[in-house]
C-alpha cells in the first residue's frame, strides 16, 4: 500500500552526481543523475526497446545512451537518436518523474505529475549544514516494510528497552504522560515525563546529577516522515508541556526521518540526529555522532527481525495494517496507519473516476 501522489526522498542530495545511480522506489526502478548545470533528473530505469536499465549506459552531455542499442533520451524522457533511423520511433520514451530538492535531500513524485506541489515538501532544516548544529546523519537499507519503522517512531516507549545504553530507561516507558493529537492528515504523539531520573545520555551530555522533566514529540506526516523534537530541564524549573513542545529546554536533541519504501518488504531510511553546539560539549561531539549512529542500528536491528517473524507467518497479510492486540502506547501508530488507508482509498477512487 503506497501512496503515489507525495513527495518522497530518492537521494541524499550529495550522492547525485554526474554518474547514473539506479535505485529501486516504491516498486518502481528509477535512474537519477544530474544535468551539466547541476538540475536533478529521474527517469524511468528500463530501455523500452529491451528492458536494459539505462543506468548501464552512459551520459552523453544531459541526455542518457542506451548500453545495449544505443538509443539516446533526454532528459523528458524522449528517445532523440535511434542508429540507423532518421527518425526514433513514437514508442521510444520513458517516465520522466518530478524532482525537487530541499534542506538537503533529493524528492521525487510517483504520482500524477500534474499534481507534484513544492509547497507540500518538508522543511526539515536542521539537515543543512549552514545550521549551527552536530548532526549524525545517513541513509539506511531497511529489510523491513516502511511502516514498522513509522511504528517505531511513533512509540518511543522502545527506548527503554533498546536504547537503554544512551536515551532510555526504565522511566521513558514506565512514567510517560502520553497524549495524541491529529491535526488534518498529521498524527503527534507528546510523551511528558515529570521528575525522573535521567537517562545516560542525558547525564554525560546535559550534566544532569539529579532528576529532570522530560518530554518527546513525535509528529507523523504523510506520506511516511516523521520528525522527533527530545528536550529537558531540572525537575522543578517549571517546563510546560505547550512552550516546551517544540525546544530542547537544558538538553536535547531533534530526529528527522524520511521513508521511501524500496519494496513491500524493504525500505530506504534517510535520517538525521541533531544537537545543537551549544548543548554538545565539544570535547564529546564525535562521541554522540557515533552514539546516534548506534541507536539507529538497534533500531535496524528490531525491524528487521519483525520482518523476517512476519515473512515466517502464514497469516501476517490480515495483522499487517495493525498489530493482533494494541496497547496505549499504540494510538499514535494506529491513527498514522488509518490516515495511510484512508488517503490511499482517496488515490484510488481518483484514478478509477479518470478511467
Amino acid at each position: 500500500m503506497f501512496l503515489k501522489n507525495c513527495w518522497y526522498v530518492a537521494a541524499w542530495s550529495k550522492d547525485i552526481r554526474r554518474e547514473l545511480l539506479g535505485r529501486v522506489l516504491l516498486n518502481e526502478y528509477v535512474v537519477l543523475y544530474r544535468k551539466e548545470d547541476g538540475t536533478p533528473v529521474a527517469l524511468e530505469n528500463r530501455c523500452p526497446h529491451r528492458n536494459l536499465p539505462l543506468s548501464e549506459g552512459r551520459l552523453i552531455g544531459d541526455e542518457i545512451e542506451c548500453g545495449y542499442h544505443g538509443m539516446v533520451f533526454n532528459c523528458d524522457g524522449v528517445c532523440t537518436h535511434l542508429p540507423g533511423s532518421k527518425n526514433p520511433p513514437d514508442w521510444a520514451t520513458v517516465r520522466r518523474y518530478p524532482v525537487a530538492e530541499r534542506n538537503g535531500w533529493l524528492f521525487y513524485w510517483p504520482g500524477d505529475p500534474s499534481l507534484a506541489d513544492e509547497a507540500q515538501l518538508p522543511d526539515y532544516h536542521k539537515n543543512n549544514e549552514k545550521e549551527d548544529w552536530i548532526r549524525a546523519q545517513g541513509q539506511t537499507h531497511v529489510k523491513a516494510g516502511y511502516r514498522l519503522v513509522l511504528d517505531n517512531l511513533l512509540d518511543l516507549s522502545h527506548l527503554t528497552y533498546v536504547h537503554g545504553s544512551t536515551t532510555g530507561n526504565k522511566a521513558v516507558a514506565e512514567l510517560a504522560n502520553l497524549t495524541t493529537d491529529q491535526e488534518g492528515d498529521s498524527v503527534r504523539v507528546l510523551r511528558w515525563m515529570e521528575d525522573i531520573e535521567p537517562a545516560l545520555a542525558f547525564r554525560e551530555y546535559g550534566g544532569y546529577e539529579n532528576n529532570i522533566d522530560r518530554w518527546q514529540m513525535s509528529q507523523f506526516i504523510p506520506p511516511a516522515y516523521i520528525n522527533i523534537n527530545n528536550g529537558s530541564v531540572d525537575t522543578g524549573v517549571g517546563a510546560d508541556r505547550e512552550t516546551r513542545n517544540n525546544d530542547q529546554g537544558k538538553w536535547g536533541f531533534v530526529v528527522y526521518h524520511a521513508m521511501t519504501p524500496e519494496t513491500e518488504t524493504t525500505t530506504h531510511q534517510f535520517w538525521t540526529v541533531a544537537g545543537h553546539k551549544d548543548k554538545v560539549p565539544e570535547h564529546m561531539r564525535e562521541l554522540f555522532v557515533e552514539q546516534m549512529h548506534g541507536v539507529l542500528r538497534e533500531d535496524l536491528d528490531v525491524y528487521e527481525a519483525q520482518q523476517r517473524a512476519i515473512d515466517m507467518d502464514p497469516e501476517a497479510p490480515n495483522r499487517d495494517a495493525n498489530p493482533r492486540g494494541t496497547i496505549p502506547a499504540d494510538e499514535g501508530l494506529l491513527a498514522m496507519r488509518r490516515v495511510i488507508r484512508r488517503m490511499y482509498g482517496d488515490e484510488q477512487k481518483a484514478l478509477q473516476a479518470a478511467e
